[in-house]
């Protein structure tokens, strides 16, 4: 007979979302996990079959439940110059709540970029998949914001921002304030690109 799970899925995913965005995947302990989600190590095998497992896991959440309904702000039809200022200027909310005296997180997924990824191919494929969905919505924007821009221009513009942003995110761990500022550029590039009558008030 199967063991039923006698833990709450999302909360445990939260508890030991904090342990790796503060310590690192390499760095993280099993008994770290156990500590932060008050789990034994045989519920953490049993329902993620190992602390990769559970990273992955995480990760997946992030991305579901953090990342991608950020990225929804992009795809503002109506006001789409809003749609990149609201986008921009929620991630620069959430690098200012994540901080504390003693630690800038920055981005989980991007903090992963810089570690394992490198040379862990799924978690590769999955960090280049949020580029490219960032990129395209950073596009769409500008596209709906002025149609009369060729595919060829725009995409070389969302690239530009699209990179300042993550560039952004990889460096708020180590400088936040400069991690803002460049937040702020990708938005004045951004807005030197739409139409006058397009710009978010």
């Amino acid at each position: 007979m199967a063991r039923t799970q006698e833990f709450d899925t999302g909360k445990a995913l939260g508890d030991a979302r904090r342990v790796f965005w503060d310590k690192g995947f390499d760095a993280t302990s099993i008994a770290d996990l156990e500590a932060a989600t008050g789990l034994g190590r045989s519920s953490i095998y049993h329902g993620f079959g190992s602390k990769r497992g559970l990273f992955d896991a995480v990760i997946q959440d992030y991305m579901d439940t953090v990342l991608r309904p950020r990225l929804i702000l992009l795809h503002n039809q109506a006001h789409p110059a809003e749609g990149i200022s609201t986008y921009l200027t929620s991630l620069s909310d959430a690098l200012v709540k994540t901080a504390d005296q003693t630690t800038n997180r920055g981005c989980l997924l991007l903090n992963t970029a810089a570690g394992i990824a490198g040379n862990d191919e799924a978690l590769r494929l999955l960090i280049d998949g949020y580029q490219v969905e960032l990129r395209d919505g950073v596009a769409g924007a500008l596209r709906a914001a002025d149609p009369t821009q060729t595919d060829a221009v725009v995409l070389a513009r969302a690239r530009i921002v699209a990179g300042l942003t993550m560039g952004a995110l990889l460096m708020a761990r180590v400088n936040l304030g400069e991690a803002l500022s460049t937040l702020e550029a990708a938005g004045e590039q951004a807005r030197l690109w739409l139409p006058a009558g397009s710009q978010a008030r």
